[in-house]
């Protein structure tokens, strides 16, 4: 008869769905209390998805992801402010100069702005939505506070990580604070899905890169969504001049870490073939 004050150590270690230890896995140690309550010694998350095991999230790679605009609307761009001028008088303007913003509604003297530039376009892929533009990126580039309220008002820039531009955009300062916290969970169903950009002068998609994928929260996608990334495509067979459609080939996986209305950024997770723009997304 086992007594009442000992305790029921348990080492358990994590497996991959094949039955194949994963590599680097952390062993748990879980204690068993006479109340039989199990309480962890020292807990170690790891997430497994079917057959490979998911690399820790890099969390300094998405940081500026969940507190900074990074796309815009069309809807949005047409009531953005816009800079007209400086008092310098010069092109650029920098940490410390004054500028001049017209278009902005309702703002208040101490009111703080996000500084943007207009990047790539986000187009849909689909053939039925003729290429319609889905959201732009937005470039962070600074800061600035108003100290001025008129039309246009003036206002001071508190940080810059370029040279601002005539025309870049404002928008208010997003108070929002995102949870770092992801639960990667897999959706039921994802149709017409794809990698529609690239984040950064980069054309080559690898493991850490940020995507951007044409379904948003108008198609319930949501945050911790975690998806295959697939291969496959028809080509056109020379012999017989038919088109064929090659088998779809898993590439990688990819997390998705925010989400907008029409479109959604993820972080790739793990790659096993090259990726590329317009491969496909879905459930794993």
């Amino acid at each position: 008869m086992i007594k009442k004050n000992i305790l029921l150590f348990l080492l358990l270690m994590v497996y991959s769905i094949d039955n194949s230890p994963a590599q680097n896995d952390d062993v748990r140690l879980l204690q068993l209390s006479d109340s039989g309550r199990i309480v962890k010694l020292s807990p170690q998350v790891r997430i497994i998805e079917r057959k490979h095991s998911i690399p820790t999230i890099k969390m300094e790679t998405i940081r500026a992801f969940l507190n900074r605009p990074q796309l815009i609307t069309e809807e949005e761009i047409e009531f953005a402010g816009s800079i007209i001028a400086n008092l310098e008088e010069s092109l650029f303007s920098t940490k410390g100069s004054q500028i001049y913003v017209k278009g902005l509604d309702d703002e208040q003297v101490g009111d703080k702005y996000t500084i943007i530039r207009l990047g790539q376009a986000y187009r849909s892929p689909l053939e039925d939505d003729d290429n319609e533009i889905l959201a732009y990126e937005a470039i962070y580039i600074g800061k600035a506070i108003l100290k001025v309220t008129a039309e246009p008002s003036l206002l001071e820039v508190t940080a810059a990580v370029n040279e601002i531009r005539l025309g870049d955009r404002l928008l208010p300062l997003n108070k929002q604070v995102f949870q770092e916290d992801i639960y990667p969970h897999s959706p039921k169903m994802l149709e017409d899905a794809y990698i529609i950009a690239v984040v950064g002068d980069t054309s080559m998609i690898s493991q850490y890169q940020i995507v951007v994928i044409n379904k948003g929260l108008d198609d319930g996608m949501e945050r911790g969504h975690l998806l295959a990334v697939l291969k496959g495509k028809d080509q056109f067979e020379k012999i017989s001049g038919e088109g064929i459609a090659l088998p779809k080939r898993r590439a990688g996986t990819v997390l998705v870490f925010r989400v907008f209305d029409r479109v959604s950024y993820a972080l790739v997770m793990s790659s096993y073939l090259q990726i590329n723009l317009l491969d496909i997304v879905t459930v794993p």
